[in-house]
């Protein structure tokens, strides 16, 4: 796994080759800053070391007791005494400074700030209070008050593994370090490397780590800048997004091509609907034609002859049809009336023997007709025979013979029918 330099000049690069063999070691911070932004012992508190950060302006100390629980987190500046000393917190962050001179130049340039009173503390002091083991590394970054930090450092007492100091005036390429170097050297320490910005001692009890700053930062060291990979976390992340915002808009797509093809579907079956809604409605317009054609047909039947002379027979039918009894009675009264006819007839077939063959012949239409009246004449003519042989005694001869051939031709033309 890469190592993740969050320092501003790779810092913690050069520390972390000298001391990644360490586990869970000590540092102390003196001008700790912020939290992260170009820390030099983030890299080590992630990977469980722990450490003093000193920090005098009230905001950076608040994020330090937010994001470092483990570490020892002091509001205050060290210097060479202990009291109260004022700092300026200038409107570029990291250049707050308890140095006049510096604040002086600052101002020149057309910075801005505002002094805060803070308690100041000997550094041995802090040191003699929370740094009761090992200290492997301590960083000094005070803009332009690093001389005062180290006259107040017992070097002789504590003794860290390596000294990281800042050593050239803020904001400028300008050495400064002949002004504290001297103490420096004097306590035992060794200059080991300057990378443009910082100059680190090594400790003459720990000359081999001298080994690790024979050259700056490079690609052996494995590392990445923090800068460099939240680029790339943001860059991935852009991609992620972009990924899952073509995904949806994918989706939207299909769901715009499934909404339209159902309204296309919607569309065809309202178009269906329509053909047949519109052949329901023909098919009416037939209908109402075939129901005007039909009642102009019944208007032109009742307005016939014939429909008002059978209009008796209808009236007779319904009668007939509602009434089992009325049936009954109106067949009597017709069977009665056909025998009243036939008598009729029979009686004029009696007088008028030539029309009986006529008749009969025209009857058998009507086999029904036809026998009942061939049994009248009959009947008729039994009635009529017996009523005449009771008197045909008083008959002359001659006319016996007469009814005799005419009662032979009635037989045989009765057969015969």
């Amino acid at each position: 796994m890469s190592f993740v330099s969050y320092a501003q000049n790779f810092e913690d690069v050069m520390l972390w080759r000298a001391v990644k063999n360490v586990e869970k070691g000590f540092y102390i911070d003196v001008g700790a800053n912020d939290p992260g932004v170009d820390s030099v012992t983030k890299a080590f508190y992630e990977r469980g070391w722990s450490g003093i950060n000193i920090e005098p302006l009230p905001s950076h100390y608040a994020d330090l007791l937010r994001e470092r629980p483990r570490d020892i987190n002091l509001q205050c500046a060290a210097g060479d005494m202990s009291g109260e000393i004022d700092v300026w917190e200038c409107d570029v962050r990291g250049w707050a400074t308890a140095s006049n001179h510096v604040v002086a130049q600052h101002s020149a340039n057309g910075h801005s700030g505002h002094f805060h009173k803070v308690s100041v503390v000997r550094l041995a002091d802090i040191c003699d209070k929370y740094a009761q083991n090992e200290i492997h590394f301590l960083k000094i970054d005070v803009e332009g008050f690093e001389k005062a930090v180290i006259e107040g450092m017992d070097f002789l007492r504590f003794r860290p593994w390596i000294l990281v100091i800042e050593a050239t005036r803020p904001n400028s390429t300008e050495e400064i370090h002949e002004e504290w170097e001297e103490g420096v050297l004097s306590s035992g320490y060794v200059f080991s490397y300057f990378d443009g910005l910082n100059r680190f001692y090594i400790a003459e009890e720990h000359s081999e780590l001298r080994t690790f700053f024979n050259c700056p930062p490079n690609v052996f060291d494995e590392f990445v800048r923090f800068d460099q990979l939240s680029s790339e976390l943001r860059a991935g992340q852009a991609e992620i997004q972009s990924a899952q915002a073509e995904t949806r808009a994918t989706q939207a797509e299909t769901r715009a091509t499934q909404a339209e093809t159902r309204a296309t579907q919607a569309e065809i079956r309202a178009t269906q609907a329509e053909t047949r809604a519109m052949q329901a409605e023909s098919a009416m317009a037939q209908a109402q034609q075939q129901v005007h054609q039909w009642h102009q047909r019944i208007l032109q039947v009742h307005a016939s002859t014939s429909w008002r002379v059978t209009k008796p027979l209808r009236l007779l039918k319904r009668l007939i049809c509602r009434d089992s009894t009325a049936v009954a009675g109106v067949r009597k009264a017709v069977n009665k009336k056909i025998r009243e006819i036939l008598v009729r007839i029979s009686e004029r077939l009696k007088k008028q023997i030539f029309l009986r063959k006529i008749i009969l012949n025209f009857l058998r239409i009507s086999p029904t007709l036809h026998g009942r009246l061939v049994a009248y004449i009959r009947r008729s003519e039994c009635d009529g025979e017996r009523d005449f042989l009771q008197g045909r005694g008083d008959m002359p001869p001659r006319a016996k013979e007469i009814f005799e051939q005419l009662t032979a031709l009635v037989d045989s033309e009765t057969k015969g029918s």
